[in-house]
């Protein structure tokens, strides 16, 4: 066994995970997993496969892979020479084709166009309606304005077109109505919406902050039948969760007497966290991600 092999195997074993959890979590065969621990990198199809392997094995028990490379960078192998010959093999034995390149070449200006055309259509549309809109109105208030002009030189109010009474003079329909919407607005700017937005972000650290909420509840659940490990800590470094998450077992936290909470995830893309039952939007670039919330309570 390397020392590479060993250092990931005492990390895997920290985690509690076996090589048959690992293979769930990174979909990398089990022999391949097993001959990265024991050094066997013959066994894996390509020098570009074992270092790719091993950065996945690495995010999925927590460790940095681009400190393992340089550490460790005598052990593993290096797909500098092979990156260089397989383009070197093919301009050997291939002759551009003319007819596809001049298309390629072409291909840039042809999407260009069918865009602008797109926007044109789009620009098109939307005038159009608006001038139906005002068009419409337009004809409401000339409506209106003719009844007034007629009420005027007459002296007969004009019909109420709903019920076909005949409105008084002086009532107060227009007052009423403005009352009627000051209430909605007063009832509608009581209403809270909880806000949970992106602060920063910083390679696979994400950190978000949570407003405009009575109450702080997480919610992890996985799909498809996968698996994820999940560490959470608040603010004092307490551990509050260290679990492996599968779909038969979700988990749910009560975190209102908490301001802010990290979260380390083994397998981010099979995981799914849910915030007062709105679900994050959480990166997947890498299987490993570190995410920050931050809890700023009502009133405060």
């Amino acid at each position: 066994m390397t020392e590479l092999g060993n250092r990931l195997k005492e990390a895997r074993e920290a985690k509690g995970l076996t090589l048959d959890d690992l293979q769930d979590i990174t979909k990398i065969q089990k022999r391949y997993l097993k001959g990265i621990e024991e050094g066997n990198y013959d066994s894996i199809p390509g020098k570009f496969y074992v270092r790719a392997f091993i950065k996945q094995y690495g995010e999925a028990v927590g460790l940095d892979p681009e400190s393992l490379f340089d550490e460790y960078k005598h052990e593993i192998p290096s797909v500098y020479e092979e990156q260089i010959a397989e383009p070197l093999s093919r301009s050997g034995t291939r002759k551009p084709d003319e007819g596809v390149s001049k298309f390629l070449e072409m291909l840039p200006r042809i999407i260009i166009t069918l865009v602008i055309i797109g926007i044109i259509v789009l620009a098109w549309f939307f005038i159009q309606k608006a001038v139906s809109n005002n068009d419409a109105k337009t004809a409401v208030n000339d409506k209106q304005n003719n009844e007034a002009i007629e009420y005027a030189e007459s002296g007969t109010p004009p019909k109420n077109e709903k019920n076909g009474k005949k409105r008084m003079k002086n009532q107060p329909r227009k007052r009423t109505v403005q009352k009627n919407d000051k209430k909605a607005g007063e009832k509608k700017n009581l209403k809270k919406t909880q806000n949970i937005a992106v602060v920063a972000t910083q390679g696979n650290k994400t950190t978000y902050k949570l407003t405009n909420a009575d109450k702080f509840q997480l919610t992890l659940k996985v799909i498809n039948g996968g698996k994820s490990w999940v560490g959470i800590e608040n603010a004092n470094n307490q551990q509050l969760l260290n679990a492996t998450i599968t779909e038969a077992a979700p988990q749910t936290l009560d975190l209102t007497n908490e301001t802010e909470i990290r979260i380390k995830t083994g397998y981010a893309p099979a995981l799914e966290i849910y915030v007062n039952d709105q679900k994050l939007d959480i990166p997947t670039t890498a299987n490993v991600q570190n995410i920050i919330i931050q809890y700023e309570k009502t009133g405060e």
